[in-house]
């Protein structure tokens, strides 16, 4: 279940990446200043990094379905991606009391990334 979960909000979290970063580069260079479109871009490799991330983790835990630190990094990470893009795709927008979330999310990314750290050092039985 965890496997699939992770599998479609990394698919979901690639395709908002691109399409925010179409949005961006077409729709929105007219409309969002500098800095905005910089906080946009930003955004959108975000998404499509941890998206690859979360298809990662996933194949992992076909692997080893039972790997807590593997579900608990998929959880922070994906979790981390709502909040932080969210938060600065919001603040790129003009703001809006959301966008002050995106600090959370990085910390749920980065807490994701080492939580992927402890598993890569423990094995799969962590």
């Amino acid at each position: 279940m965890w496997a699939k979960i992770f599998m479609a909000a990394g698919g979901c979290g690639g395709c908002a990446g691109v399409v925010l970063g179409a949005l961006q580069t077409h729709t929105l260079a007219t409309r969002v200043d500098g800095d905005g479109l910089a906080t946009l871009s930003t955004a959108s490799d975000y998404l499509l990094v941890h998206g690859l991330l979360l298809v990662a983790i996933a194949m992992g835990l076909r692997a080893a379905p039972a790997a807590f630190s593997l579900r608990l990094a998929g959880t922070l990470i994906m979790l981390g991606m709502i909040c932080f893009c969210g938060g600065l795709t919001i603040s790129a927008l003009g703001g809006g009391a959301w966008a002050a979330i995106a600090p959370l999310g990085g910390i749920g990314l980065i807490a994701g990334w080492l939580t992927l750290a402890v598993y890569g050092s423990t094995g799969p039985r962590a």
